[in-house]
């Protein structure tokens, strides 16, 4: 029986273990398929959680771009709405100020030029590209700037700012970004604009370096292709093509059928212009068997025909290599050294009966110094003739942008008063002045006493308004892509040139410039 018990007792065990054993391997299996089942709604949930955030993101999108939208809507109604304002205002302060004093223009329909000026801009604009050869600037920490507390022609301490810039800020390319600020006043004694900010030394050199693409010539690259005013140093291919084109002559006939390449036609064509200069001195100045000394030559037409005509003795300082080199070859100049504006000092000792000066007092850096050594040069009765000194009616009274006409190696401008003015404030007599063109022709005579004169008010205050005037028109004139730089000047601007009546609203609202010969012309009077 007990046997049969513990028989009973290990079947029963045996039994146990076996459903063990089964429950585990159901185990397992189940277990198996409870993880597969986990893994299944782990996936289903995370699927389901992405195309949730998809959703959510698609709609966030569109809720975004739907605002953007929207915002800028709103954007360009306040724009719209500050510009209809603007304008408003600008007409009713325009026809409140000038309804009594308007011209009638007999039903004429207005005129006008140019496209639509905007009423607002965004700056800060286009920085600058550097010029194209990449040279260092010489000077990095701006300590070649000269600045001008009084008029470097008369020392007067009064002035008035009249432009900041000069022509750089309408370009792509500058020096540096602190090129384009001259801060150009009027003296208000003498009337001469003058730039207060100006460089020297070797920043003054680094525009002449790059001068084809500081000043914009002939499209604003590096290279200049009228050898005549190649303004760069001479390769030594540059010196055998000019001598071999120099050496056909001045006067080149076009029966010949020669290229353009094979000759200086420009000899014949400065020769031309440069004729009526001679002529003038001729008649007004005792130019026969005198001393001469001509400054920036051309070609040397002038100091040929004095030489020709009148047996003058002749000595010429040009400014550039390739000038040097036609003098000496076309007529047999031996010039000695380049023209420095900064520190003019002759080459040639004194005296001379006679200077000619071509663009000079534009350019000068210091010219009451350089008035002073043309001086020294001169015998007591001796005359200097200054020529191709730029006229500002061109920018006063003319279609030329005023910031454009400044080119960052234009320190002056001034109208014939002005010159007058300042010619005596430094010792000279003006004995002929006439302008032609867009330019100042000016014969003076050395006088120690010569009678030094100021601005009236009267003058002083029309002179004054029609730079004021010319500076609002070049900005208003600044291209699109440059507009940016001047957005601090755009408004006012607008409502100066709208009071001047230089600028008005057309029919369809959009402001435009008035056609030249319908502004409101300014009257220079005498009056004291």
């Amino acid at each position: 029986m007990t046997k049969r018990m513990s028989g009973n007792v290990f079947a029963r065990a045996l039994r146990a273990a076996r459903r063990t054993l089964v429950l585990l391997a159901t185990g397992d299996v189940r277990l198996t398929e409870t993880g597969n089942q986990l893994r299944r709604l782990q996936r289903s949930a995370d699927q389901t959680a992405a195309r949730v955030r998809a959703t959510e993101k698609a709609s966030v999108h569109v809720q975004t771009k739907r605002l953007s939208s929207l915002r800028e809507s709103v954007d360009d109604l306040r724009s719209e709405m500050r510009d209809w304002r603007q304008q408003t205002t600008l007409q009713l302060q325009r026809l409140q100020s000038r309804s009594s004093a308007e011209p009638s223009r007999g039903g004429q329909p207005q005129a006008f030029g140019g496209p639509a000026i905007p009423l607002t801009i965004e700056g800060p604009g286009p920085g600058y590209r550097r010029p194209a050869d990449a040279a260092a600037h010489p000077d990095p920490d701006g300590k070649e700037w000269l600045t001008l507390t009084a008029c470097p022609y008369c020392g007067d301490e009064r002035s008035v700012a009249v432009l900041e810039w000069n022509k750089l800020i309408l370009l792509e390319v500058a020096p540096d970004d602190d090129s384009a600020r001259y801060d150009y006043v009027m003296c208000s004694a003498c009337g001469v604009l003058y730039a207060s900010r100006r460089p020297v030394g070797r920043r003054y050199q680094y525009l002449l370096e790059h001068f084809g693409e500081v000043t914009a010539k002939q499209g604003g690259g590096a290279a200049i292709k009228n050898p005549l005013l190649n303004p760069y140093a001479l390769t030594t291919d540059d010196e055998a093509q000019l001598r071999r084109m120099a050496a056909r002559g001045v006067f080149v006939s076009e029966h010949l059928g020669l290229s353009k390449r094979e000759y200086l036609e420009g000899l014949v064509k400065d020769r031309f212009e440069n004729s009526m200069h001679v002529d003038l001195l001729g008649n007004l100045v005792p130019v026969k068997g005198a001393r001469v000394l001509e400054l920036r030559p051309r070609t040397g037409a002038i100091a040929e025909s004095l030489r020709r005509l009148f047996g003058a003795d002749v000595s010429v300082v040009p400014m550039w290599e390739s000038q040097q080199l036609l003098l000496k070859e076309v007529y047999g100049f031996e010039s000695r050294g380049l023209v420095d504006y900064d520190h003019f000092v002759s080459p040639f000792e004194g005296p001379f009966n006679l200077i000619v000066c071509n663009h000079m007092l534009t350019h000068m850096l210091r010219p009451a110094d350089f008035l002073r050594e043309l001086r020294s040069l001169l015998t007591a009765e001796g005359y200097v003739y200054f020529y191709n000194e730029p006229e500002d009616l061109e920018y006063l009274d003319g279609g030329q942008s005023m910031i454009a006409h400044f080119n960052p190696l234009h320190m002056h401008g001034f109208d014939q008063r002005a010159l007058v003015r300042m010619l005596a404030a430094n010792g000279f007599e003006v004995v002929f002045v006439k302008g032609r063109g867009a330019s100042h022709l000016c014969l003076a005579r050395l006088n120690d006493h010569a009678t030094r004169s100021s601005m009236s008010d009267a003058e002083r205050t029309v002179r004054l308004a029609r730079l004021e005037a010319a500076r609002d028109r070049a900005v208003l004139k600044m291209p699109a892509a440059m507009r940016g730089r001047v957005a601090g000047s755009w408004s006012g601007a607008i409502g100066r040139a709208l009071e001047a009546g230089d600028v008005e609203f057309d029919s369809k609202g959009h402001l435009r410039f008035v056609a030249a010969n319908r502004r409101r012309r300014y009257v220079e009077t005498d009056e004291e």
